[in-house]
């Protein structure tokens, strides 16, 4: 309690709240509050909350605050690392390339996956994409982000700054048969037709090249007796090429039908 004055008069109701107004608990080993701030304090001013998630102590040695070990108290959302996790609890792993280490604590490599403990084995699980008509695909994915378009049945994703189907790989040449060209390329994200990068082979059939091209091209595949071998790129008809179903055959070209040729960009 703080000194009253030596001044002062009064009956003991006022006595008794001058002494009330003079009067506050301390700690018997100083103040023990809490400090809730981001900055640390320099001296000791109770226990410390910092940025909302951490609890520091003062240590008299340092005289400094220390973090505390709260690890006790808790548990791991999931194991990752390698290998196989020795305990169940939690039922989720990351396996990653390899292990953490005493020198590299958080050193675990590349992600592989996620699996589950299904009660009897660890066991691996993969999303299930998002899906929905072309107007809901993600505006803003990032490389390699999945969606299943429902107004036209194909898995895409995006990539090189493009939706484009999972399915084929550039160079990848395929014929389908939609009505328009439009609608073909419309059902097929990231194919082009195949005329609008090689318009030389407009309006022209495809069959299987043996040999590489140039003045003396490399035979990569010997075709049967009576078939003359055809470079990559050559055209049927500019030279003396024939083309047949077999050595049996007295028919020079098979029946045709014209199909949209589109080409995996």
């Amino acid at each position: 309690m703080a000194q009253l004055p030596v001044s002062f008069k009064g009956s003991p109701q006022d006595l008794a709240n001058e002494m009330i107004k003079r009067m506050r608990i301390v700690s018997p080993n100083g103040v023990n509050f809490i400090y809730i701030g981001d900055v640390e304090p320099t001296s000791n001013v109770g226990p410390w909350l910092k940025g909302g998630t951490q609890w520091w102590v003062w240590d008299d040695t340092t005289n400094r605050y220390q973090p505390q070990d709260l690890s006790a108290s808790f548990t791991a959302p999931y194991a990752i690392g390698n290998s196989t996790p020795s305990v169940t609890n939690p039922p989720l792993w990351l396996k990653t390339t390899q292990d953490a280490t005493d020198l590299a604590p958080t050193a675990y490599g590349e992600p592989l996956g996620w699996y589950i403990f299904d009660g009897t084995a660890w066991v691996p699980f993969n999303s299930i994409v998002n899906s929905g008509p072309t107007a809901d695909r993600p505006a803003n994915p990032v490389d390699f982000q999945q969606y299943y378009d429902t107004d036209i049945s194909v898995l895409i994703w995006w990539e090189r700054g493009a939706w484009r189907t999972v399915a084929g790989v550039p160079g990848d040449v395929k014929f389908v048969t939609s009505p328009t060209a439009a609608a073909a390329l419309l059902a097929n994200p990231g194919w082009v037709l195949a005329n609008s990068l090689f318009p030389q082979f407009a309006g022209l059939g495809i069959v299987s090249a043996t040999q590489d091209p140039g003045a003396a091209p490399a035979t990569q595949f010997t075709p049967p007796a009576g078939v003359t071998a055809q470079p990559q790129g050559g055209v049927l008809g500019t030279g003396p090429q024939q083309l047949q179903i077999n050595s049996l055959s007295t028919l020079s070209f098979t029946p045709t039908i014209a199909l949209w040729a589109l080409i995996k960009s």
